[in-house]
């Protein structure tokens, strides 16, 4: 990547995650709430059987409630597990709450009491989080490529639902070759078709 679609990269990160920490609290709720029920109302979700989903963290977009719901519903639900050393994330199925411990930069992931399940479960739907998203389902994540590692490891490609708040979707992202594209984004205005 040129330098300067590196700066562009680190500087709309930045930016991006300003704005999105100065959400009012409430506001935050409520639109983490209208977000897991749009994603719970998907169809391809509904049809879903085996699902990934990210773990929230900080200020992100909180879909503890979509989880809930979608377990609720008999769907399996596998969230990530990071390995430092390895650099990548791994999937453990979701067992509850009490089984989390706080893992790799601080956010929570399955302990010792969750199971492995193997690189290659076939996942129906991912829910990817990003510091941002363009409308075309471009994603900018945190920077440490973890996801799109992730997904080049699959050997079938499931539905990406990306999930933010619509301040945080731009008009442009500096985009690389290994990038994998969204096909829906969801924020607290509803669902938007990337494809």
């Amino acid at each position: 990547m040129k330098k300067n679609e590196a700066d562009f990269k680190r500087e709309l990160r930045r930016r991006i995650l300003a704005k999105r920490g100065l959400l009012d609290q409430n506001i935050h709720d409520d639109y983490s709430e209208k977000i897991s029920n749009y994603l719970v109302t998907l169809p391809e979700m509904k049809e879903a059987t085996t699902i990934f989903s990210f773990l929230s963290f900080r200020d992100e977009v909180n879909i503890d409630e979509f989880i809930d719901k979608a377990v609720n519903d008999g769907k399996q639900v596998y969230v990530p597990r990071t390995l430092l050393q390895e650099k990548k994330m791994v999937p453990y199925l979701f067992i509850g709450w009490d089984s989390l411990v706080i893992g790799s930069y601080g956010i929570r992931e399955p302990g010792h009491l969750c199971r492995f399940s193997g690189e290659n479960v076939p996942f129906d739907v991912i829910v990817v989080p990003g510091v941002a998203f363009t409308t075309d389902g471009h994603r900018l994540g945190y920077g440490g490529g973890y996801y799109d590692r992730f997904f080049s490891r699959l050997e079938n490609r499931p539905l990406l639902v990306g999930v933010c708040f619509n301040k945080q979707v731009v008009s442009t992202i500096p985009v690389e070759s290994h990038d994998y594209k969204v096909d829906y984004i969801i924020t607290e205005e509803g669902v938007s078709s990337c494809r």
